[in-house]
């Protein structure tokens, strides 16, 4: 079975390539976005063999919500017009779609988040991506598979998230003398890519159709993450993470987010299909990578 990942070299794409590589029988293509360019049809065209009867996983996207803010045209580009240059390519190759979207589409005004829910994104990043969702949904209708996914870590130095911008300036804080650190209390699920990556495998290879929530088990407020990071990296002696409300933090942000957002994920429960774990469990594993050594004081 052939599998083509677009944006193959990101937190998720990557992790996505290497969990379909250790199947025996597999086949993946994991393209970057500098050599599969999701706005240039003919690349696209050109790319239809590595999917051929099997799956296109679409992971390409402006992931950055102020990103997306300060460039709505470009975000626009590459969100929907990639992704219609996507569908084009799974109707050419015979393949099915599998769609990673963000649990931003949702305002977070009920929790837990329930699947049957309408999506209320706060932010142009989320409207964009749940218009991708909308062309996918009609032109593939239920065959195609697409999991709203918890908010992630991963990639190690390609990991653009919270994760990943939060522990080189807590180091540099360290570094400057400082002992207290401010972070907001908005609560969310982080999740572990590679987790996030067998997981749809998983779902995949098991045929799943329609829409699913995928997110670790637990929850916790970006303060308390930050705390877990400090200890999983021996920082206790040297920081102490302060919490602050979340609305003094969103005023520096260019698109909102909702100040808790915690997915149900009913249906991969209910199908016995959830393989996630603690996210304490996760982070910590995830931080003895040597990568994070750099920022372990001897």
């Amino acid at each position: 079975m052939r599998f083509l990942i677009t944006g193959g070299h990101g937190m998720l794409g990557g992790d996505m390539a290497r969990e379909i590589a250790a199947v025996p029988g597999l086949t993946v293509a994991n393209p970057g976005k500098h050599d599969l360019d999701v706005r240039d049809g003919a690349a696209m065209r050109a790319a239809v063999g590595h999917a051929e009867n099997g799956w296109l996983v679409h992971c390409a996207a402006m992931v950055n919500v102020e990103g997306c803010a300060r460039d709505p045209e470009g975000a626009r580009a590459t969100i929907v017009d990639g992704t219609v240059e996507a569908i084009g390519l799974a109707k050419a190759a015979g393949a099915r779609l599998f769609y990673p979207q963000t649990f931003l589409t949702h305002d977070g005004r009920s929790n837990p988040i329930s699947e049957t829910e309408d999506q209320r994104p706060l932010s142009l990043y989320g409207e964009l991506k749940l218009e991708a969702q909308n062309r996918i949904e009609d032109a593939f209708g239920e065959d195609a598979l697409i999991v709203v996914m918890a908010g992630f870590f991963g990639g190690e130095a390609a990991d653009k998230n919270f994760v990943g911008r939060i522990i080189p300036a807590m180091h540099a804080a360290i570094q400057r003398g400082e002992r207290e650190f401010e972070v907001g209390d908005r609560v969310w699920q982080p999740t572990w890519t590679r987790d996030l990556a067998l997981n749809s495998l998983h779902l995949m290879l098991a045929g799943c159709r329609g829409r699913y929530q995928m997110a670790c088990h637990g929850e916790a407020s970006f303060a308390e993450l930050a705390h877990e990071i400090v200890c999983a990296l021996g920082w206790q002696d040297r920081l102490r993470v302060v919490p602050v409300d979340a609305a003094s933090v969103a005023g520096n942000e260019l698109g909102r987010r909702p100040d808790r957002a915690v997915l149900s994920c009913d249906r991969l429960k209910t199908e016995r299909l959830d393989l996630q774990r603690d996210w304490r469990a996760t982070l910590h594993a995830y931080l003895r990578h040597p990568h994070f050594d750099q920022f372990r004081f001897s």
